[in-house]
């Protein structure tokens, strides 16, 4: 866990020396951004990249790679009040490198290298930019990177097959298409292995078939509405702008977890995103309920059943698409299943992160009651992984 540790200077039973201090953990980090080439290398994507490294704790060892990787280049697209589109060099607290498929797979080894010997080090691989879908199935979407190049699902989960194990890595991706990245669970990101043995939890702005927001010229931040604005901000308790942001807490323990941060995107993010987690598919590969035996479940016996953070999305998603009583879930999957993949209707997009909300939380209620022992475990593992929060300590 980041923060102080408390020092042990106890004298054994035997009168001999102190016991040795642990030293406190360090978050490392490395954030990719940036498009494939100028004309998609949008000013919000570098805004994402310079607001993640400002929250990162001052002791965090962070190495930051952006689009072609030279702080002179007018490459960054922004757009002025005439919405005139112009380009400007980065505006950037570092750049250790262009956003190529070689750079990022060396940085995510030298990480790996750094954390042999101080293997319970968090570590946070952060990516923003655009996104392209696999075809067929959407299960080995890439990661646009620089000049046409690009890093898939199964290549980066080779890469950070060379941390240690026990290494908690937390994997945020807001690209289009990014939710299929979720694949990192599972050996060399192929669900149709087992499990991967490293403790990978990660965060997506959206499902694997769809687009997501955050790709805009437009240089007021205060007008960004996606994923990582909200994310971070929940997460950490300052927004782009430095303002304080509270109401995250939803267990009231005073400490806001990465899976509360995420339930308050899925309130307040007024975008097209359709944010995800790990979490939703692990169990959606361990559990095969039925869609139509999962929405017919009452909507009491869901809240009883969901974390106060899953409840605070139920309610709130359920005010906001207009839907009540005990048959919610059911009517809301019949809409549902009239909605566009593609749509951008905002309705339509709160509707969906009802629906997987719901899904999950019955998911995770049928493991716990009926699943097997070493999945139940497992997954326990991943929620409390998720419930961490590796930018700030208890």
């Amino acid at each position: 866990m980041l923060g102080s540790v408390l020092l042990l200077a106890a004298m054994s039973s035997h009168g001999g020396p102190p016991m040795a201090a642990v030293p406190p953990s360090v978050l490392h980090a490395l954030i990719v951004g940036g498009g494939p080439d100028n004309m998609h290398n949008q000013v919000a994507i570098e805004s994402n990249v310079r607001y993640v490294d400002k929250l990162l704790p001052h002791s965090t060892p962070r190495h930051i790679l952006f689009a072609d990787g030279d702080p002179s280049n007018q490459d960054v697209q922004y757009q002025d009040a005439a919405n005139v589109i112009h380009y400007r060099a980065p505006n950037l607290p570092r750049l250790d490198g262009p956003a190529v498929l070689a750079n990022v797979q060396q940085e995510i080894a030298s990480l790996a290298q750094d954390v042999q010997s101080r293997p319970k080090d968090p570590v946070l691989l952060y990516f923003t930019g655009h996104g392209s879908p696999s075809r067929p199935g959407f299960e080995n979407n890439r990661y646009d990177l620089w000049s046409g190049q690009s890093i898939d699902v199964r290549t980066l989960a080779r890469a950070v097959e060379a941390f240690p194990v026990e290494a908690p890595l937390t994997l945020v991706m807001v690209e289009c298409y990014s939710g299929a990245f979720a694949n990192l669970l599972f050996e060399h990101g192929d669900p149709a292995n087992s499990l991967s043995p490293h403790h990978i939890c990660g965060f997506f702005a959206s499902v694997p078939q769809r687009m997501a927001a955050g790709c805009t010229p437009e240089v007021n931040e205060a007008n960004y509405r996606d994923f990582t604005s909200y994310f971070f901000a929940a997460l950490t308790g300052i927004d782009r702008l430095g303002k304080p942001v509270t109401g995250a807490d939803y267990n009231r323990d005073g400490h806001v977890g990465m899976d509360e941060a995420y339930a308050y995107a899925l309130i307040h993010d007024d975008s097209i995103d359709t944010p995800m987690c790990t979490s939703d598919v692990f169990l959606r590969h361990f559990v095969t309920t039925p869609h139509e035996e999962v929405f017919g479940t009452a909507f009491s016996s869901v809240e009883r059943w969901a974390t106060p953070a899953q409840r605070a999305v139920l309610r709130a998603l359920s005010e906001a698409t207009n839907l009540t009583g005990e048959v919610r879930l059911a009517v809301a999957y019949e809409k549902f299943k009239t909605i566009p993949t593609n749509t951008e209707r905002i309705d339509d997009v709160r509707l969906m992160r009802l629906i997987r909300v719901a899904n999950s939380v019955v998911l995770a209620h049928t493991l716990m009651e009926t699943g097997d022992a070493e999945a139940r475990t497992r997954y326990t593992q991943l929620i409390h992984e998720e419930a961490g929060n590796p930018l700030r300590s208890r």
